[in-house]
């Protein structure tokens, strides 16, 4: 399953690194009003370092390409490990979907209790609750239903990721908001053959403002493009593009629909699990460039290319 979806990732990330960069997983912003900014990094290590903490002394950030302080550096674990997850689901997915809906519902039922859930359907380019976050997970679960399959009825996923990031949030970040995608990444408003759609650039800079972490896992939807064709690539390759810029993973298996989300829901509940939170001085506000990289061997970070500094209040 593994083998699957790196040929998968390589596959998809020749036609990324076309028209935008690469990096494989990792940070989200914490927006905070005094200057500085916090990132929720993602430590990717090979099994025989999964017990050894990663010390602050272990990493360097450059801002805009200069080095920076670090001022923090902590596990999200214990007190500190309070999440909000949502489920964004295409409503456009093909019926064989509820197949999957059982391993997610097991998914959600044993999450910590310091994490919020609330599940969302793609629905004329909105995000429509069908369950707001909670931390009875219970109630979450049960809002996982079939999807309508009717082509076309999300309109695009990225339209409903700019409307999830920006109109359902509006406090400051306080902990880490994840957002998990179920869709063919393919984008009906956008055909031309290249990395170039600015409803994803735009996507991705409402996340990154909004400080979520972007997952997603590829699914057939009832309008898509058989599983060889180059508008399945162009959709993998989007999820893909948002994943690394926003600090989530893109997950399939190949260019098929997964025959379980079970495998999948592990390796994200280890994503999870070995999350820190960076504090950085970031000095002035607005928008910069940033780069997380590892002193040590077989420890992997990645950082958005961008993140957002809100202004002092």
């Amino acid at each position: 399953m593994k083998r699957n979806r790196i040929a998968s990732s390589v596959l998809v990330a020749a036609v990324v690194l076309a028209g935008a960069g690469f990096a494989s997983q990792a940070v989200g912003q914490i927006e905070n009003p005094t200057g500085r900014a916090q990132l929720v990094v993602t430590v990717n290590t090979k099994k025989s370092r999964l017990a050894q903490p990663v010390q602050q002394s272990d990493i360097a950030v450059k801002l805009n390409n200069r080095p920076v302080d670090i001022v923090g550096w902590k596990p999200l674990k214990g007190a500190d490990a309070s999440l909000q997850l949502v489920f964004l689901i295409d409503e456009g997915v093909r019926s064989y979907w509820a197949l999957q809906i059982p391993d997610l519902k097991k998914f959600i039922e044993v999450l910590p209790p310091s994490t919020a859930v609330a599940i969302a359907y793609m629905n004329n380019g909105r995000a429509a609750m069908a369950q707001t976050l909670t931390t009875d997970h219970a109630l979450a679960a049960k809002s996982l239903r079939m999807t309508t399959g009717i082509p076309g009825i999300s309109g695009s996923p990225y339209f409903c990721l700019s409307d999830l990031a920006k109109n359902y949030w509006h406090s400051p970040q306080q902990t880490r908001r994840v957002v998990f995608m179920v869709t063919n990444g393919e984008d009906p408003y956008y055909r031309s053959p290249d990395m170039q759609n600015p409803y994803v650039a735009t996507a991705i800079h409402d996340a990154q403002r909004a400080g979520l972490l972007v997952y997603s896992i590829y699914f057939r939807n009832r309008d898509a493009g058989g599983p060889n064709s180059f508008s399945t690539v162009i959709g993998q390759s989007y999820l893909l593009r948002v994943a690394n810029e926003t600090g989530g993973e893109f997950y399939s298996m190949a260019m098929m629909s997964p025959i379980s989300f079970a495998p999948y829901l592990k390796q994200f509940r280890e994503s999870l699990d070995h999350q820190y939170l960076l504090t950085i001085a970031a000095g002035r506000t607005g928008w910069h460039q940033v780069s997380v990289k590892a002193k040590i061997p077989d420890v992997q970070l990645a950082a958005p290319r961008e993140i957002y500094v809100e202004k002092n209040q």
